[in-house]
């Protein structure tokens, strides 16, 4: 379902983005669409430093940072807001 509106997400992106480049051009994304959910669920769990993430998934802490807030914003979009706070307080 994460997936889901990720792609619905991307095209609506799309769909207001002015290309320079053609499509499928440029630099292909460092972590997949499953690694940006475990990695944001990760952190709502055990809230260790975006470095340490980085190091677990071979990115740095700014892309860790940019992903995280990418997800969590899709995951408030199909989670309940409890699961999401609840992950946030813990």
């Amino acid at each position: 379902m994460a997936e889901k509106r990720h792609l619905e997400k991307r095209a609506e992106i799309e769909s207001n983005k002015t290309r320079i480049i053609a499509p499928g051009g440029g630099r292909k994304p460092e972590i997949s669409s499953k690694e940006g959910i475990c990695l944001c669920l990760i952190y709502l769990r055990q809230k260790p430093i975006f470095e340490i993430l980085g190091l677990l998934f071979d990115v740095s802490k700014t892309k860790v940072n940019n992903a995280f807030n990418y997800w969590v914003e899709i995951l408030r979009d199909i989670l309940p807001a409890s699961q999401i706070e609840e992950g946030r307080r813990k």
